[in-house]
């Protein structure tokens, strides 16, 4: 049997994945503050917008209790014209986050599994996410690259 299974979602979880995104970051920030009122709220504001549009898409697994181990979103933006793509949008995988007690345990795998395959079914030729260090050898396993991408902080 397996451990885990995988729900698709919108805003009926909003408090969780708010609850998964501000903790993942303070897991990647360490000591910088996170979880102040005005980011908070900025964060709840944004999600709510994008999954009631329906441009994300959260990805929540669940113990066969019924708890919520994990979760992380499809967040689908507009691209640019490419030679290699017809695609002008693609899906982002973002907000990837596994209660301690699950961790490698295979819930971070399902759910990337479960987004490529959401990616494939909708006709996309690619998927992009920001690995934190944590997740990189993960992803690298899923088949992910490191591409050229470069960032100036204004």
């Amino acid at each position: 049997m397996e451990k885990f299974s995988i729900e698709f979602s919108r805003s009926e979880h909003l408090e969780t994945l708010l609850s998964h995104r501000m903790r993942m970051w303070q897991e990647i920030y360490g000591d910088v503050e996170i979880n102040n009122e005005t980011f908070t709220k900025l964060t709840r504001k944004w999600l709510k917008e994008k999954l009631d549009y329906g441009s994300m898409i959260a990805i929540l697994v669940r113990t066969h209790e019924g708890k919520i181990a994990g979760s992380g979103c499809i967040l689908v933006q507009e691209d640019q014209p490419r030679p290699d793509s017809s695609m002008i949008k693609r899906p982002y995988l973002l907000s990837m986050f596994v209660e301690e007690e699950y961790r490698n345990q295979g819930a971070a795998t399902l759910i990337v599994q479960s987004a490529i395959s959401w990616a494939r079914e909708h006709g996309y030729d690619r998927m992009t996410l920001h690995a934190s260090e944590a997740g990189r050898a993960l992803y690298e396993k899923m088949g992910f690259r490191q591409t050229n991408e470069m960032r100036l902080f204004l």
